[in-house]
């Protein structure tokens, strides 16, 4: 997981423009292991629609992406 703090985001929400400071946080996992992941984060998120995006990567190195299959969350525990 990476924190990217000092993020400030400006959205229309409610009609309304908004503005707030946010942390970015950049998760890797596996597509196995992805809905799982994204279920228990929108039960955690205090956002009603809370920012996800999924990035395949097109290429990532082969040592790099074994070291995120052995660890990618499997389970429901964020």
């Amino acid at each position: 997981m990476n924190l990217c703090p000092g993020i400030e985001s400006i959205y229309r929400w409610q009609n309304r423009l908004e503005s707030n400071s946010e942390v970015l946080t950049i998760f890797k996992t596996t597509a196995t292991a992805y809905p799982a992941f994204e279920s228990r984060l929108r039960e955690l998120h205090p956002y009603d629609i809370p920012e996800i995006v999924a990035v395949r990567p097109e290429q990532v190195s082969e040592t790099y992406a074994k070291w995120v299959t052995a660890s990618a969350l499997v389970d429901s525990r964020v």
